[in-house]
């Protein structure tokens, strides 16, 4: 096949990021530079450098084979001036300029909430990708959850956004954000649960392709920790962590199982708390924020992921990441998280903390062999997998 040109823009890139979406970007474009593909990455540094305030850069190697362009401006004001008006004068230069000198054959756009909505403009004889990382095409929020409580059906609001402490975005209501949407060929949605949020709202071609996970370390060393549930995430309200705490509290007692929690957020403290006030220390432990290989260490000796998110998640790399060394996964009836379990095993999605703590009491490991579950990422979420989609949807595309 003839080798192409790639153009991808994103908010944030590693090491300069923020979550995972980020991530997603770099395999790919690490992938597609393996296969001989031209890729180039714009992101914004000012972006990183606004948000990192609660985050921090991680010792991350840079992009093989990947052309990386960063936006730097004065102050770091591109991500004000782009959140309050949807776009920035000077990252559509940095894009603009990009083109001319690239002339990609395909521009592949995906988290641009603070590069803006401009950028989606077609400006030449390319294909016009935008992949759905999260909510942003349809909601400022980027995470639909009315009142921080329960998913929303309400499409835009400006209300929510006034209650969050943030200003609406009254350009989300302007011609020009509608005709830029219109612009772009193909949506790329990593679920269908995502897919069909969007299309109650946007008239847009688009397809599922789930997200990817690089293959796994050819050895994986053990964690030292046995018998053990794992949770692996933000300490967040809408990550559903405070949930499955209490609910392992409860089965404590009735169960051997530990419960082994890695990252941090704002609940850290409030989390350390219960576990001492309820005399939870040899059962449920905080390993804070664990690099790469540690964390693929617990996943493989873990006897399950637990993903128990109040919000709508799309398809999260940890959960793939997970499949990748053949652990099973147990997750909330939340987003796309039942698309991957189901394929399991659809006992294991919760729709109450009643039900996610029968599971626990009555988990099994030995039903869920690991052959079974590296076989269903081999087939639906490995590099292979992605790129048979993906190089189909952007060949096809090129000869409309």
């Amino acid at each position: 096949m003839k080798t192409l040109k790639f153009l991808f823009t994103s908010t944030f890139y590693p090491p300069y990021h923020i979550g995972g979406d980020a991530v997603h970007v770099k395999y790919l474009a690490e992938e597609l530079a393996k296969w001989g593909h031209e890729v180039h990455v714009l992101h914004s540094l000012d972006a990183y450098r606004v948000k990192r305030k609660r985050s921090s850069k991680r010792n991350e190697e840079a992009s093989d084979n990947v052309n990386i362009r960063t936006i730097q401006t004065s102050f770091n004001l591109s991500p004000y001036i782009t959140y309050l008006f949807g776009n920035s004068p000077a990252v559509v230069r940095e894009f603009e300029s990009l083109l001319r000198e690239i002339k990609p054959d395909v521009v592949h756009h995906h988290n641009i909430s603070l590069l803006g909505y401009n950028l989606l403009r077609k400006r030449g004889n390319y294909l016009n990708l935008y992949t759905a990382h999260d909510y942003w095409l349809i909601c400022q929020q980027n995470n639909p959850l009315k009142n921080n409580l329960e998913i929303c059906d309400g499409g835009l609001c400006r209300f929510c956004s006034l209650k969050r402490g943030k200003p609406p975005q009254l350009w989300r209501y302007l011609k020009g954000f509608k005709e830029a949407v219109k612009s772009i060929d193909v949506v790329i949605a990593p679920s269908n649960y995502m897919k069909q949020k969007i299309l109650k709202y946007l008239n847009v071609k688009i397809i599922t392709i789930p997200n990817f996970a690089p293959k796994p370390p050819n050895t994986i060393e053990v964690s030292d920790f046995s018998d053990f549930f794992l949770f692996a995430g933000v300490l967040e309200w809408h990550k559903g962590v405070t949930d499955l705490v209490r609910a392992y509290k409860e089965v404590s007692k009735r169960i051997d199982s530990k419960l082994v929690i890695v990252g941090t957020g704002s609940l850290e403290v409030k989390i350390r708390e219960y576990i001492e006030k309820h005399r939870l220390e040899n059962k449920v432990f905080l390993f804070g924020w664990q690099d790469h290989n540690s964390l693929y260490r617990l996943l493989k000796d873990a006897n399950a992921l637990i993903i128990p998110s109040i919000g709508p998640e799309n398809c999260p790399l940890i959960a793939i990441e997970a499949l990748s060394v053949g652990t099973p996964i147990i997750t909330s009836n939340k987003g796309g998280l039942p698309e991957i379990v189901k394929k399991i095993d659809r006992n294991l999605i919760f729709n109450s903390i009643d039900k996610l703590k029968n599971i626990l009491l009555n988990f099994d490991r030995n039903k869920y062999p690991p052959q079974f579950i590296k076989s269903i990422y081999e087939k639906d979420y490995s590099p292979e997998a992605f790129l048979k989609k993906y190089l189909k949807l952007v060949y096809s595309g090129l000869t409309i």
